[in-house]
């Protein structure tokens, strides 16, 4: 009976002891050595009311990622006692070690897994009753699930594998807070030498259901995806454009207008309808097929959205400040103009991805332009308070809107900290404790580029909250006063200095738009080949080819370079003029299927000819034409011309032909020369002829004696 009895006390204590929680010193171990894996996929509700009725739902897999079967697998639902209230308790909470436990579990709540052998995952639901979550005291609990079972070593009662998360809990009346989650829309765009899009491998991964593109996409077609901020690269649009049109390569032909000019206004992209190549090959096309998807899904939001327009290229500006402060004039109009075309209404902003500028970059550009940095551009004394900083800031004559980069970094680990439910909950957390803050201060928060959110429809459903006013970034930056900075105290660390591009990228995307502009100077009915080079290379001036070790300008302007080549200028081997101006033939070669308009210039370096043409020839596509020079000497001799093709603006086009010009009889002096001699010879002639005919008046006197008869006659008379 004792030992009955005994027995029965034993179990009951037992039972007692497994529902005592877990001391915070037991979670002793490491996140290395967790057999279990934890997610948590989904969350609903996102945030709690006071109101004690419903329930908490949160899905997701456990995994087994030990070498050994675990069995007994149980999970269990945690939370927090008491609500963290301000950023600075957040910021404390994500950086708190992921084993160190930070909320009871709740008993009650368990789901039993069973056996899971190495390798082995199971899909999880865990469902809540709200009565069995902690208070209603406003503010963000910490919410998790904690994995138990029997291993090598048996079972400890430490958690063996965990997930955690941010959950908010705020009143039905608390005031809203003004709120801008920009989404990005950036990736590296690459040209092949021929203009078309290159790695057309990473395109159809950022384009397919699972890639970054797709994911973006999803989310904007979503319920509630128009209140999202698209933070967009206007090259990425016309990249995606181009691959919608089967990727074609850079357009030479003849356009529409016909001007001649180097115009750079008309958006030189096919559209999005353009029909792809049925020849193309069938990566092409499927990309074709992603692209054209894309576009047609998302045009249609962007256009009821507010768009955040980037300088074409998502130029990196501290750089461009550095060295090519024009450059930056011009990735402005592209941008401009590449929307006006969509006919998306767009603010024009400057976004660094890391939040960081340049004193120079903020001075480079326009004081009317909103200007996005993050919090860690803030001066020390603003960044280090422990409340939430300044959304809006008057940095001399700039305005700066300050982006939350706790935030964007997502939630606490051991979960990916930039799944779907980790960076929405910590988005949610970082406008609760605002909401908390008597000042109301607004949220501007970037989402990271590479965000990895499985579920975008969910993300965004989840923000939908009735204390959080998603209305975008200008109205977030008007619904608070700007704090008062100087420009030149904003933080920039040396560290974003050494990531800037080389002056030289700068040199040769230069280069590379001076080379369009000349191949369209050339092309007698194209006027938007310029455009298309200069979208070209500012691409390659971004903050994504900060990345790039190679120099994809210089290897399309060898491209154009090429084509150039292929217009030539024939001359003979030799000319003689027969005085001193004359004319002689050259022939002027077009290699391209396209008609062209060139010059013949001479390079005058020899100042005793001058050699004039036409100033300008138009050739047929893969014509030819022959040109009269006029070719006028100053000094007898042998002189080398050298015959250069160039276009209207006077830019050389290829290699020069050398020309040996002979000139014989030149100059006025040598005729002046000639007519003196001529004249003394006839003179000498007419002499000569008068005195035969006053010889001939004297019949008595053979002309040959009538020296020696005069001097006799004279003798005689003088006798």
């Amino acid at each position: 009976m004792l030992a009955a009895v005994l027995g029965g006390l034993l179990t009951v204590l037992i039972g007692l002891i497994g529902l005592v929680p877990a001391p915070a010193h037991a979670a002793d171990r490491t996140d290395d050595a967790a057999p279990l894996a934890v997610t948590i996929d989904t969350l609903t509700p996102s945030a709690m009311t006071p109101h004690r009725g419903g329930t908490v739902t949160v899905t997701g897999t456990v995994t087994n990622t030990d070498d050994q079967p675990w069995v007994d697998v149980t999970l269990y639902p945690f939370a927090s006692a008491a609500p963290m209230t301000t950023t600075g308790e957040l910021a404390a909470a994500a950086g708190v070690d992921q084993t160190v436990e930070v909320g009871p579990r709740i008993l009650t709540d368990l789901v039993r897994i069973g056996d899971l052998q190495p390798g082995e995952a199971t899909p999880y639901t865990l469902i809540v009753p709200r009565k069995d979550l902690p208070s209603t005291q406003p503010g963000v609990y910490w919410f998790g699930v904690h994995a138990l079972g029997s291993g090598p070593d048996g079972n400890d009662k430490v958690a063996d594998g965990r997930a955690r998360t941010f959950l908010p809990l705020l009143r039905g009346n608390t005031a809203p807070v003004s709120a801008a989650v920009l989404v990005p829309l950036r990736a590296h765009v690459v040209h092949n030498p021929d203009g078309s899009v290159a790695d057309l491998d990473a395109w159809q991964r950022l384009l397919s259901p699972t890639g970054r593109l797709a994911r973006a996409r999803e989310a904007a077609t979503s319920s509630g995806g128009q209140s999202l901020s698209w933070l967009v690269d206007p090259g990425v649009v016309d990249a995606v454009r181009q691959l919608a049109a089967g990727n074609p390569p850079r357009n030479i032909a003849p356009t529409e207008k016909s001007d001649g000019g180097a115009t750079e206004s008309a958006s030189p992209t096919p559209s999005p309808s353009a029909e792809p190549d049925p020849a193309a090959d069938s990566q092409t096309t499927t990309v074709a097929t992603l692209a054209s998807s894309w576009l047609d899904a998302i045009l249609p939001v962007l256009k009821q959205s507010e768009v955040l327009a980037l300088p074409y290229g998502d130029l990196d500006l501290s750089a461009a400040a550095a060295h090519d402060p024009e450059v930056y004039e011009t990735a402005r109009s592209r941008s401009v103009a590449l929307f006006e075309g969509l006919g998306i209404t767009a603010t024009q902003v400057n976004a660094p991805p890391r939040g960081v500028l340049s004193p120079d970059a903020l001075t480079m550009t326009e004081t009317g332009t909103p200007m996005v940095l993050s919090d860690a551009a803030l001066p020390e004394d603003l960044a280090s308070t422990g409340s939430a900083a300044p959304a809006v800031l008057s940095a001399g004559a700039w305005r700066v809107a300050v982006s939350s980069s706790a935030a964007a970094s997502g939630g606490p680990g051991p979960d990916d900290p930039l799944a779907g439910v980790s960076l929405r909950q910590r988005v949610l957390a970082e406008a609760a404790v605002r909401a908390l803050d008597p000042t109301h201060p607004p949220l501007v928060v970037t989402l990271p580029e590479r965000w990895h959110v499985a579920d975008p429809a969910g993300f965004v459903r989840g923000l939908s909250q009735p204390w959080l006013q998603l209305n975008g970034l200008g109205a977030a930056m008007n619904s608070q006063l700007a704090t008062q900075v100087d420009e030149k105290d904003l933080h920039y660390p040396a560290s974003a200095a050494r990531e800037q591009l080389p002056g030289t990228r700068f040199a040769s995307a230069n280069a590379l738009m001076r080379t369009g502009r000349t191949l369209q100077r050339v092309l007698a009915r194209n006027d938007t080949v310029a455009a298309e080079v200069v979208d070209e290379a500012l691409t390659d001036l971004g903050y994504p080819a900060r990345d790039s070790v190679s120099d994809g300008a210089a290897s399309s302007r060898g491209w154009i370079e090429t084509q150039l080549g292929q217009i030539r200028v024939q001359a003979p081997s030799g000319v003689t003029l027969s005085g001193a101006s004359g004319r002689f033939a050259a022939t002027v070669v077009n290699g391209l299927d396209q008609p062209v308009t060139v010059a013949i210039r001479a390079l005058q370096n020899d100042p005793g000819i001058a050699v004039s043409a036409p100033r300008s020839v138009q050739i047929a596509a893969l014509g030819r034409i022959t040109v009269l020079l006029d070719a006028k000497a100053t000094r007898a001799g042998v002189h080398n011309v050298q015959l250069q093709l160039v276009d209207s603006d006077g830019t050389r086009l290829g290699e020069s032909v050398r020309v040996p010009i002979r000139a014989a009889h030149v100059s006025r002096i040598i005729w002046l020369f000639l007519a003196v001699g001529g004249a003394l010879l006839f003179g000498a002639i007419a002499v000569r002829l008068v005195r035969r005919v006053r010889a001939a008046r004297r019949p008595d006197l053979p002309d040959d004696d009538a020296p020696a008869a005069r001097s006799e006659h004279q003798v005689h008379a003088g006798e």
